[in-house]
Parts: C-alpha cells; structure tokens; sequence
C-alpha cells in the first residue's frame, strides 16, 4: 500500500509528464521512468505502470485529439488506417526486440537510440526542404525503427515516431496524434507480455498514473490544437534532440 504522498506525487508526475508527452508526442517513459526511481519505487513498479498509464494516455489523447479536429480518425480515414498500420508493425517490431535484447549490449542500443534521435530531431529544426511526399513504404521503415528501439530499450518509439512521420510529409498535428494512438497499442501489448511473464503490478500504483495522464489528455489535446505547426514542429524537434542526448549521456 503506498502512501498518500505518494499517491499524490505520482498523480502529478504522470499529469505533468503526460500533458508534454501527449502534445508533443514523446517524452513520457523518457521523464516518468527515472523520475519514479527517484521517489523511492521499484523498476518492478514503474515499468508496468508506464506502459498501462502510457496505453490509457494514448486511447483518451486520440479521443480528444479527434474531437478537437487536430487528426480526424475516422476508421475510413487516412490517419485511422496510419496508427493502425504503425501499431499493428509497432507490435511486432517490439516483441522481435525484446528478443533480440538479450544478445546485444544495453550500452550499445542505447547510444545507438541517442544518436539516432538526435539527428531526426535536427532533421525536423533543420531539414524542412527534406520533407517528401508520403508513402506507405517509408511508415513501414519508421515503424520498425520506433518499435524496435521499444522492445530493445522500453524508449524510443515516441520520437522516431513522431518526428518520422512529420520528415514522410504528414502534418504537425496530425503525426503527434498518430503517434499518441499507435503508441496505446503498442504499451498495451508490452504490458500484457509482462503479465504473462509473471511481472509484479501494484495496482494502485498503476491507477493512479493513469489517473493522471486520463486529466492531463484533453489539456495536451487543446495545446496542440492553438498551437500553430511551424511552433509544434521546433518543440518537438528540441524535445526529441534532448531525449537522445540525455540517452547517450546515460550509456557513455
């Protein structure tokens, strides 16, 4: 049973965490993680509670984000059948790095991970002129990147993701909320593999995470709905080039 302080210090991280995450489309594992650590929680209990909290997030920011015209996802629609494709690849890719995981070098991937986000981050500043039309071809290639880099470091998929799918010609608003449905799945899959794995949850733990990225959704939804897309698309290229610095500094 945790504490009532810390039934509040976790409702108000995974809030905080989630409103940039969810507007920005990355970011939540990366803050929420080490953050719980050190309040004093076991990686048994974080890890679990990301990933459940990470699927709530993801399902309500899709929802509001909808609402709010900032994707249309409508099941007929282009960005419906994007998240999904991302996801069901997201999937795949994820449970594939899991496996593969345990025959390379934490330390590797992660550098790996770090420089890999910080140049499609100077990509999105920068490279603007490089953005080309989009093709289903190049989502496969992003998909497979973002979820690997998910089962072989539990990080990663957000930024690639995001950043990815603005570089493939989709629009700022547009890419955070795919990214934020597709990443539901794939959470929700990760989290379904640590209960068959026999992973410990506490539950309240878990609730009250999701509690808090359940609040912090439509606020994150109305920020990326005022927010105009050159501004979307300079955050995030900022956050996604400090998540990867950020790894390389904890792998060196």
């Amino acid at each position: 049973m945790i504490q009532l302080v810390q039934v509040v210090e976790l409702f108000l991280l995974a809030f905080i965490c989630g409103i940039i995450d969810l507007s920005l489309g990355m970011g939540y594992g990366f803050t929420v993680t080490p953050l719980m650590l050190m309040i004093g929680f076991t990686p048994q209990e974080a890890v679990p509670a990301v990933l459940f909290s990470s699927f709530v997030g993801g399902c309500c920011s899709s929802i509001w984000n909808h609402r709010m015209h900032n994707v249309d996802f409508n099941l007929k629609g282009k960005a419906f059948k994007i998240a999904a494709f991302t996801a069901g690849l997201g999937v795949l890719g994820a449970i594939t790095g899991v496996y593969i995981s345990f025959n390379i070098p934490q330390r590797i991937l992660g550098l790996y991970i770090g420089v890999l986000v910080i140049a499609i981050g100077a990509l999105v500043i920068y490279s603007k002129n490089l953005i080309s039309e989009f093709s289903w071809n190049k989502m496969v290639g992003i998909s497979l990147i973002g979820s690997l880099n998910k089962g072989l470091t539990g990080s990663g998929f957000g930024p690639v993701i995001t950043t990815g799918a603005m570089l493939s010609g989709i629009s700022e608003k547009e890419s955070v909320s795919i990214q934020s449905l597709s990443e539901s799945a794939v959470s929700l899959v990760g989290f379904a593999m640590y209960l068959v794995m026999g992973g410990y949850v506490d539950y309240q733990v878990v609730a009250t995470m999701s509690a808090g990225v359940v609040l912090a959704s439509p606020f994150a939804a109305r920020i990326v709905n005022r927010i105009d897309g050159k501004t979307l698309r300079m955050l995030v290229g900022i956050l996604a080039v400090i998540i990867g610095a950020y790894t390389i500094w904890k792998y060196i």
